[in-house]
C-alpha cells in the first residue's frame, strides 16, 4: 500500500553534490535546495536535445517521503480497482467530452499530472490539471481531447458491459510542449486540437481519426524518436536525487519539469522524455544553446506550498507542500 503521510516539509540548505564532477549553476537559498547541474556530459545531449538534471539536497527532501509513494497514472492504469470512464454526472450537467471520471478503489494515492494522455473511451484524452485521487475515492477531471475524429466506443468488439462505461485501458505518454502550452496556458478546446494537429503532421503520424496516440504509427520519423527515446532512457539514473530537469532543443528551451521526490520523478521521466522528444527530433539538428540559469531560477523559487506562483509557472501543491512545479 502507498499511502502518503502528510504534511510534507521543504527546507532550503546548501546542495552537496555526490558525484565531484557535476558543477551547480546554484545552490542558493533561494532555490529551495534545488541545483542545476550544468556540467558537459556526452550522454545529457543527443543531437539537438540536451537535458540539464536538477537535484534536490537531503534536507529539501527531508519530509518528503510521502511523495515517493503516489502511484503514478501509468502504475495505475495497471491496478484492479482503478478506473478511468467517459463522465459521470454527479449533480450538474456539463459537456462529456470536457470531463472523465476516474474511481479509485485501491489502497494507493494516486498522481494524475497534467498532460498525460488515456486512450480508450469515445476519444482519447489529454488531462488539464494535475491532481491527486486519495484511495477508496472518486472523482470527476477535467479534460481535452486529442482525437476530434472519433466520438464513440472505439472497440466494438468489447463486452457491452464495457461499452456502456465506456472505459479508457490505455496510458499512452506525456504530450507534447506544444500541447501542454495549449492545454495548460489557453484552455481552448480548439487550440488543443491545433497543437495536436501540427505536431502529427510534422511526425507525419496523421491517423483516420486525428489522434495524439498516432504517434504509435510506424515509420521513418518514430525510428528517429526512438533513437532519441533509447539514447536517453538509462542516462540519469545514477545522478544523486535528481528530481527534474530543463530540456533544451536548438536555442530554445523546451520546458521545466520539477518533482517533489527523486523516486516520483525517475517513475515519470520515460512519459516525460516522450514528449520533449516528440518536439525535438522534428526541428533542425543544431547544437543545444540556449540559456538555462534564468528558467531555472525562476521554477525553482517556486518550490513551496501554493497555487500558480507567477506567469508561465505551474506549482502543484496539496497538503502544505509542493509535488510539481512546471513550465512550458
Amino acid at each position: 500500500m502507498k499511502n502518503i503521510s502528510y504534511p510534507f516539509i521543504l527546507v532550503a540548505a546548501t546542495l552537496f553534490i555526490a558525484c565531484q564532477q557535476d558543477q551547480p549553476f546554484s545552490s542558493s537559498n533561494a532555490n529551495h535546495g534545488l541545483t542545476l547541474l550544468t556540467t558537459t556530459n556526452p550522454g545529457w545531449q543527443y543531437q539537438n536535445m540536451r537535458v540539464y538534471p536538477i537535484v534536490a539536497d537531503a534536507a529539501a527532501l527531508e519530509g518528503q517521503g510521502g511523495v515517493q509513494h503516489l502511484t503514478t497514472l501509468a502504475e495505475a492504469m495497471r491496478m484492479p480497482g482503478f478506473r478511468i470512464t467517459e463522465l459521470k454526472q454527479f449533480g450538474r450537467e456539463r459537456e462529456w467530452y470536457n470531463g472523465l471520471t476516474v474511481q479509485n478503489k485501491t489502497q494507493d494515492t494516486i498522481y494524475l499530472m497534467s498532460g498525460e494522455v488515456v486512450t480508450g473511451g469515445n476519444q482519447d484524452r489529454i488531462l488539464a490539471h494535475d491532481e491527486v485521487l486519495p484511495p477508496a475515492s472518486v472523482k470527476n477531471v477535467e479534460v481535452f481531447c486529442v482525437e476530434k475524429g472519433r466520438s464513440s466506443y472505439y472497440d466494438e468488439a468489447a463486452p457491452a458491459v464495457e461499452k456502456q462505461i465506456a472505459a479508457f485501458n490505455g496510458y499512452f505518454s506525456v504530450a507534447s510542449p506544444q500541447v501542454r502550452q495549449a492545454v495548460q496556458r489557453t484552455g481552448s478546446q480548439t487550440d488543443v486540437w491545433e497543437a495536436v494537429d501540427k505536431v502529427m503532421a510534422a511526425n507525419d503520424a496523421q491517423s483516420n481519426t486525428h489522434t495524439y496516440a498516432g504517434l504509435n504509427i510506424e515509420n521513418d520519423k518514430k525510428a528517429v524518436r526512438d533513437a532519441y527515446q533509447q539514447h536517453f532512457a538509462s542516462q540519469f539514473a545514477d545522478v544523486p536525487n535528481m528530481v527534474g530537469m530543463v530540456v533544451v532543443c536548438g536555442d530554445e528551451v523546451l520546458g521545466v519539469d520539477i518533482f517533489g521526490h527523486p523516486d516520483l520523478f525517475q517513475r515519470q521521466i520515460a512519459a516525460l522524455l516522450h514528449g520533449y522528444v516528440t518536439a525535438a527530433a522534428t526541428r533542425p539538428g543544431q547544437t543545444a544553446t540556449a540559456p538555462v540559469a534564468g528558467i531555472f531560477s525562476k521554477v525553482a523559487a517556486a518550490a513551496k506550498p501554493g497555487a500558480i506562483t507567477s506567469a508561465g509557472v505551474g506549482n502543484f501543491s496539496r497538503y502544505g507542500a509542493w509535488v510539481h512545479l512546471y513550465s512550458k
